[in-house]
């Protein structure tokens, strides 16, 4: 009798679901030291990769630097797909880069962003503390990438600015897809911010 009880208590351990493991979504590795991009206000950048499935996005990483002998910030933001740019900013979030960081991985963790199947961007903006180092040739660079300059993102055509290669990792995992209720009150943080974004530019 107890040999069966446990026979029958293996069983249902083996048929309960392994809780989802996180993994990179994107992992492009570093750049090569050689091939720097300037990365400050006036010059920076962002990535396009797509989703099959439902993922919950906990990290994400540029390989970078911050050649200045003053501290600045970063900030990472999550867009809809623009076409041959970044289009509607979904989550954005900053973080610290302190003066005289070496090339290395930056970036942020203990994210929680909910992102469903299709294309997205993942832009790094460097602010007026940040003068660093953004190398390119990456050995597995992302579908697309682009550049903002001046005023804007430079729209000038699909596939202009693949040659940029950097590196961007991106740690998430595998989720079923939410219920409605869920996908309405992540809709409602994202307007949220929307509009401190438009009260604080």
């Amino acid at each position: 009798m107890v040999a069966l009880h446990h026979l029958a208590a293996t069983a249902l351990m083996a048929l309960t679901p392994l809780p989802a493991m996180a993994a990179y979504i994107v992992d492009t590795g570093p750049g090569i030291r050689g091939e720097p991009w300037s990365f400050e206000p006036a010059q920076y950048f962002a990535g396009e990769f797509s989703l099959n499935a439902w993922q919950s996005i906990h990290a994400i990483e540029g390989y970078y630097s911050n050649i200045e002998n003053t501290s600045g910030t970063v900030t990472i933001r999550l867009h809809r797909d623009g076409g041959n740019t970044p289009g509607e900013i979904l989550f954005s979030h900053a973080h610290a880069l302190p003066a005289a960081s070496s090339l290395d991985w930056y970036g942020l963790s203990g994210l929680d962003w909910l992102v469903g199947p299709g294309t997205y961007w993942v832009s790094f903006e460097p602010d007026s503390g940040i003068k660093g180092i953004y190398p390119g040739k990456a050995p597995n660079p992302m579908d697309e990438y682009a550049q903002h300059s001046g005023g804007g993102w430079l729209d000038w055509g699909p596939d202009r600015f693949d040659y940029l290669d950097l590196g961007v990792r991106i740690d998430a995992t595998a989720i079923p897809e939410p219920a409605p209720l869920t996908l309405a009150l992540t809709g409602l943080v994202g307007m949220a911010a929307a509009r401190r974004r438009s009260r604080h530019p």
